[in-house]
């Protein structure tokens, strides 16, 4: 009882300082000081309690006072690290029960990859249905939220709509941006819209729903979805050590998933090779000059070349294409090859070179048939008779190639556990990805793994 007095008079001090301030130039270090001690005794009590995942979580983010911040707390992603930032004005207001809630709800933020999953549909609902849908779709799993928190059933009354729980929050945004188009028609825009948009307080003083993520966008840095996704993992991997929070179970287990196939291995057996230059050796001498023992001679020097293509069709499930990806990660962790990936569904999309993990971009939202054939001319045309193509496919798609391959060596990894190549002919040798359980494609927009999972990361 006594730390709780304490931390409600501190609490109580530090608001009190803060409602006299006119603008950000009134915060003082020592005021800075006492509010991170504030932060340390709201963490330090969620690691006594089940809670300590988000404790360790929070522990390793930085921490930021932010007062033109349109709600209480709000968090960003780099490179290398996640920042949170605090609105004291708000965040003071909250007992510490919803500071800890507060916190949780940041997490569930990250975790879910509601930042990349936000950009995906952005400009096809308005922001405070998106913000909405986010925050009511987490904060069905958190207790003691604040009151002007959203939740289901508000939002329900607010914009007359149904919504039932448990759903990926870009359900929510279309249902809730149905809601907001009814009632603009019915009873005009201005009910539904801010009447003060050009208002902006050095110290905002109360939840905006409608900005309250700005704040990703106004970021500097903007991550590539595969580095959150990788900083997700780090973070949360630590995190970890306490008690995994049910709704992170299916997630940790994607974050830490291994290839089914051992690459190394397959590919040292298969490779094909390119001629790349020569490489000095002293077992044997110089050609030109045998006689003169003292130089070395040199032996042909080739780089293994491998061309990836995933199938991106609309027949492959989001699930398929995280499996794929764990596939690819491990093929581009090995040394000394030289990787090209070619996104294909009934025509080449997109071509890249990949050194590394971070160089793999996210998947392209098409919708379009499947053809093995494209990538195949694409290769015969630039001659790519040396390299080693690994084709990953749901198995659906053309019963004959448009033209033989020059190359012969060629592996199609199936996606699917109970599905065929559908090729007469497949000019190389065909395995079934293990673990993958056939299913169609949702002809919705996807979940994110974290609930299906979904979250893709987001997608």
């Amino acid at each position: 009882m006594g730390e709780k007095t304490k931390f409600d008079e501190l609490r109580i001090d530090l608001f009190n300082e803060v409602i006299m301030w006119k603008d950000s130039e009134s915060m003082t270090d020592e005021f800075k000081r006492k509010f991170l001690k504030l932060l340390e005794l709201c963490t330090f009590s969620m690691m006594e309690e089940a809670d300590n995942f988000f404790a360790l979580f929070t522990m390793q983010m930085k921490r930021e006072i932010k007062l033109d911040l349109p709600t209480a707390v709000g968090n960003t992603a780099s490179i290398s690290h996640f920042t949170i930032y605090f609105n004291p004005y708000i965040f003071l207001q909250c007992s510490l029960e919803e500071m800890k809630a507060l916190l949780k709800h940041e997490v569930y933020h990250i975790m879910y990859n509601h930042l990349k999953r936000a950009e995906i549909i952005k400009g096809k609902y308005s922001s405070t249905a998106i913000n909405t849908a986010m925050d009511i779709s987490i904060n069905q799993y958190i207790h003691n939220m604040p009151l002007w928190s959203d939740n289901i059933r508000n939002i329900m009354l607010t914009y007359n709509v149904d919504l039932l729980e448990d759903l990926p929050f870009e359900e929510y945004a279309r249902i809730i941006q149905e809601g907001m188009n009814k009632l603009k028609s019915s009873k005009g825009p201005e009910i539904l819209e801010g009447k003060d948009e050009t208002k902006s307080d050095s110290i905002k003083k109360e939840h905006d729903v409608e900005h309250a993520h700005d704040l990703w966008e106004s970021s500097q840095e903007q991550p590539t979805l595969q580095q959150i996704k990788q900083l997700t993992k780090k973070v949360s991997n630590i995190a970890a050590k306490g008690k995994i929070p049910t709704p992170f179970e299916k997630a940790m287990e994607l974050f830490n998933a291994k290839a089914e196939i051992s690459w190394k291995d397959h590919l040292r057996n298969t490779l094909g090779t390119l001629h790349t230059g020569y490489k000095k050796t002293s077992t044997r001498n110089d050609r030109r000059q045998p006689e003169r023992l003292e130089l070395r001679g040199k032996l042909p020097k080739y780089t293994a070349h491998v061309i990836v293509a995933i199938d991106i069709s609309g027949s492959i499930t989001d699930k398929e294409i995280d499996k794929i990806m764990i596939e690819v990660f491990d093929i581009v962790k090995i040394q000394n090859h030289e990787i090209t990936v070619i996104e294909c569904d009934n025509q080449i999309r997109r071509v890249y070179k990949a050194k590394s993990k971070k160089d793999i971009k996210s998947k392209l939202d098409t919708k379009g048939g499947t053809a093995f054939s494209p990538v195949i001319e694409y290769m015969n045309k630039l001659s790519m008779r040396n390299c080693f193509l690994i084709y990953f496919t749901d198995g659906v798609g053309e019963k004959k190639l448009n033209v033989a391959p020059i190359n012969y060596k060629i592996l199609w990894v199936l996606t699917g556990k109970d599905e065929k190549l559908s090729l007469d002919r497949s000019y190389g040798i065909i395995k079934k990805l293990p673990g993958v359980n056939v299913q169609k494609a949702d002809p919705t927009y996807a979940k994110d793994t974290m609930k299906e999972i979904l979250m893709e990361w987001a997608k």
